[in-house]
């Protein structure tokens, strides 16, 4: 590669990063459905064609800025470290309510999308680089495990009661958690409401798997 196409490349690379910069902040500020690709041009400082060149719609353009803002997200075990496993679980709990709190638009969106049954195969999502959908299971998938491990060190400490079953119970943890939170948007209460629903499902958590 000469160096003008050095150049052109990086300048190409350049502009994509600033639409991409400009649309996770706009969609993470007014959610997908009030920010428009025009709005998102002016804010990068480029045209609206140049942003179809890089994106064949506004649909990739959210999963790409989406995918760039999961990219450092995992989660800290360190942060478990000292607590007992209901503490470790209660603050898991909390970790994925922050987790949602902060991606709230996006996980919105992609709760839109699966009723809707338009979320594309991993191998569409693959092809289109849109490789965010893939990150968002992989993060409730680790959410799950570390579910699981907690629960089967607290039995084995004799803090958990030894007849349940670890995979099931970190799955029933999830899909609860997920139900308070699809229930906050389609009913539109307020995350507080949530965060108190959420702090009671704890409550019935823990005298469920404590040992009697």
């Amino acid at each position: 590669m000469n160096e003008d196409s050095h150049h052109q490349a990086e300048e190409v690379r350049a502009a994509r990063e600033k639409i991409l910069a400009a649309a996770a902040r706009l969609f993470a500020e007014r959610g997908y459905e009030s920010t428009s690709l025009a709005e998102v041009a002016r804010a990068a400082k480029v045209s609206k064609a140049l942003i179809f060149w890089h994106f064949d719609n506004k649909q990739q353009l959210y999963l790409s800025a989406l995918k760039k803002n999961l990219e450092p997200y995992h989660i800290d075990r360190e942060e478990l470290t000292g607590l007992d496993a209901p503490h470790q679980i209660a603050r898991l709990i909390d970790s994925f309510y922050e987790f949602v709190n902060d991606n709230v638009y996006s996980v919105r969106f992609f709760m839109t999308l699966m009723l809707r049954g338009e979320l594309p195969s991993e191998e569409s999502a693959a092809s289109t680089g849109s490789t965010s959908l893939q990150r968002v299971n992989e993060l409730y998938r680790a959410f799950r495990q570390s579910f699981a491990e907690i629960i089967t060190v607290g039995q084995q400490q004799a803090v958990f009661n030894p007849s349940l079953d670890p995979e099931r119970e970190a799955a029933l943890i999830l899909v609860t958690l997920v139900g308070v939170l699809a229930q906050q948007f389609m009913l539109g209460e307020s995350p507080d409401c949530s965060k108190a629903l959420i702090d009671h499902y704890k409550l019935v958590l823990f005298q469920r798997l404590r040992c009697s």
